[in-house]
């Protein structure tokens, strides 16, 4: 189990081998992921979903958990089964319909995350208090629902985005590592392979048997990255002993260059022939200086960009919605530079998107429609 076996075996000899009692686990929060929203009235609104962690009563204290760190405290006003007759209390494994306290229909989404429990911050709370309830949420029900895109799309966003798993981890031997270096633990599949374990929150960690004594190491999804691109490491086991939900090597890594995107602004547009739209180069007084000079300083680092033109893309169907469009030649097309440029970009794109195309992609047609702001000028000294 990576370098916890090499810790094993250097322990030294204990004359007396106890067997270490079997932990029963009890999970301190409940969760139900939202199935379906339900208006009521206009100033009243039910969820259904299924209990899971516990026992849910009525007048319960809640929070709704969502995207991009949303949490709302609310409460279980009624609480109902799928009769519609009202529960005082819904056992775990219970679908029940929930009416929720102060919430209206808009303010609730499918795939949302009720809990008893608040998404804690992990600079603070970790590791003796839940981590990531939201991700509870969808992982306890998540595994029915691998088909349901919409569902997919939720789960991933939020690891590569928000989560922060736990996993035990040991500093590894000074003769065999960089000072301060970290071992984690790697568990072998039955296919073989190995993944690196992570847990959700500490209680799923304490279910875990054969560990030895160690540290708890928090990871987020750029730290999983790296482990699983440096290391010996096939994938990401995410809560071994209950979901064992994981995630292929090849599918991080796809899902890292998708989040540089996101996190940059960057938006790879395809142009579709069937969509209107139309390219405007500003007029001189209306050219985004700042924008231009925020990309030139960093392209001129990057011995790989040749040029760069810029249009405004215009959608008339779509109230005219204005777009920044970048068109970048390169010796070689990497998501990393594109990263760079929209990280140089960010603070200049106002509130319009940044869409960002390699010049091989669209051709000299269109590039010769919009403005070159950029252009490699290598002097050569004799």
């Amino acid at each position: 189990m990576g370098l916890f076996d090499r810790k094993n075996k250097n322990e030294g000899n204990n004359e007396v081998n106890e067997t270490p009692q079997k932990k029963e686990v009890t999970f301190p929060f409940v969760t139900i992921l939202v199935e379906e929203v339900l208006s009521m009235t206009s100033t009243e609104v039910s969820v259904i979903g299924n209990v899971r962690g516990g026992t849910l009563h009525e007048g319960d204290a809640l929070y709704l958990l969502g995207r991009k760190g949303k949490s709302v405290p609310t409460a279980a006003v009624r609480i109902e089964d799928t009769l519609m007759s009202r529960m005082e209390k819904a056992e775990e494994g219970t679908n029940v319909s929930v009416v929720l306290q102060g919430l209206r229909s808009g303010d609730v989404e499918k795939y949302d995350v009720l809990s008893s429990v608040n998404c804690l911050s992990s600079d603070t709370d970790m590791p003796d208090s839940p981590v990531n309830p939201f991700l509870t949420g969808l992982l306890r029900d998540g595994n029915n629902k691998r088909d349901d895109r919409e569902f997919m799309g939720r789960f991933v966003e939020y690891i590569a985005t928000e989560a922060i798993f736990l996993t035990p981890a040991m500093h590894a031997p000074e003769k065999d590592s960089k000072p301060g270096q970290v071992g984690v633990a790697i568990l072998r599949g039955k296919d073989g392979k190995n993944y690196l374990a992570a847990f959700t929150d500490i209680h799923e960690l304490e279910i875990m048997e054969g560990l030895p004594e160690k540290m708890v190491q928090p990871l987020d999804f750029e730290k999983i990255c790296e482990i699983v691109s440096k290391g010996p490491v096939d994938g990401l086991l995410i809560n071994p002993k209950t979901v064992g939900f994981v995630m292929t090597k090849p599918f991080i890594l796809s899902l890292l260059n998708h989040k540089r995107k996101v996190d940059n602004n960057i938006k790879e547009q395809k142009i579709d022939p069937k969509q209107p739209m139309m390219l405007a180069v500003p007029k001189e007084e209306h050219i985004p200086q700042e924008l231009f000079d925020a990309m030139r300083e960093y392209m001129k680092t990057e011995p790989k960009i040749l040029r760069a033109w810029y249009a405004m893309m215009v959608f008339p169907k779509d109230n005219d919605r204005r777009a920044h469009l970048v068109i970048v030649d390169t010796l070689e097309e990497t998501p990393e530079i594109f990263g760079a440029i929209g990280r140089a970009a960010r603070e200049h794109v106002g509130d319009m998107q940044l869409n960002m195309q390699a010049a091989a992609k669209v051709g000299s047609q269109m590039t010769e429609k919009m403005m070159l702001f950029y252009e490699r000028e290598d002097s050569i000294s004799v």
